[in-house]
């Protein structure tokens, strides 16, 4: 990393792309991992706070206020996804150390 003045440049590494299987698995993971979360949503009738979020978003309520419903969307999301099972998956794909010369 450089530093000039106030601001901090990063230098691009060259990082290999992930294997395909191992691209194909990720995409499945967050497959899965979108549809746990519209499984909560629809679960926990949580379409009507989002409207509601969206609106606060929209008349450009305080931080503070969207904040505090989004922290209510996720706890209630969180409170009955399948974390465990989401979990497994991830820890199966196998990440290597993509930034090491042996892949």
């Amino acid at each position: 990393m450089d530093q000039l003045g106030d601001h901090i440049c990063v230098k691009n590494r060259n990082v290999s792309p992930p294997p395909p299987d191992l691209a194909e698995n990720i995409a499945k993971v967050n497959e899965e991992i979108g549809k746990e979360i519209e499984r909560a949503i629809n679960v926990t009738g949580l379409h009507e706070k989002i409207v509601e979020l969206r609106a606060e978003i929209a008349k450009g309520s305080s931080v503070e206020t969207v904040e505090k419903l989004k922290a209510e969307i996720q706890e209630q999301i969180f409170a009955v996804m399948d974390v465990t099972t989401l979990k497994e998956e991830f820890e199966n794909l196998n990440v290597v150390d993509l930034e090491s010369p042996e892949g």
